[in-house]
């Protein structure tokens, strides 16, 4: 007995999608055109992503062009050693608002920045 609430059926022909994946980044540098960053999953060069940029009460969700995705370390996570990727992403479709959004962020990021610099 078929213990399914719906039933699934065999899908014919090429039927694509994607998937939103959800990691922790660790921002490089970032400029209004786009950012570096590294990512514990791998990210292929010319796919779309999306950032989620989260600093103190600033939030902006910015789409991104994959420009390069290059394996450049591997780091001990309790006790599994994961790849670590370096990641340049190309913002694209950046309306005037989210624009003003992201140099809130940057300028935000700037003010840290000078304030620990000896």
């Amino acid at each position: 007995m078929e213990r399914r609430k719906f039933k699934r059926f065999s899908v014919q022909g090429n039927v694509e999608g994607n998937i939103i994946l959800k990691a922790d980044i660790e921002i490089i540098d970032i400029s209004l055109n786009g950012m570096l960053f590294m990512i514990t999953k791998k990210l292929n060069t010319n796919s779309r992503c999306r950032v989620n940029l989260n600093i103190g009460d600033a939030r902006v969700g910015l789409d991104g062009s994959v420009i390069r995705s290059n394996l450049k370390e591997s780091r001990q996570i309790q006790s599994d050693f994961q790849p670590v990727y370096e990641v340049a992403v190309k913002f694209v479709r950046l309306s005037d608002k989210r624009k003003s959004e992201l140099q809130k962020i940057i300028d935000h990021l700037k003010e840290c920045s000078d304030s620990t610099d000896y």
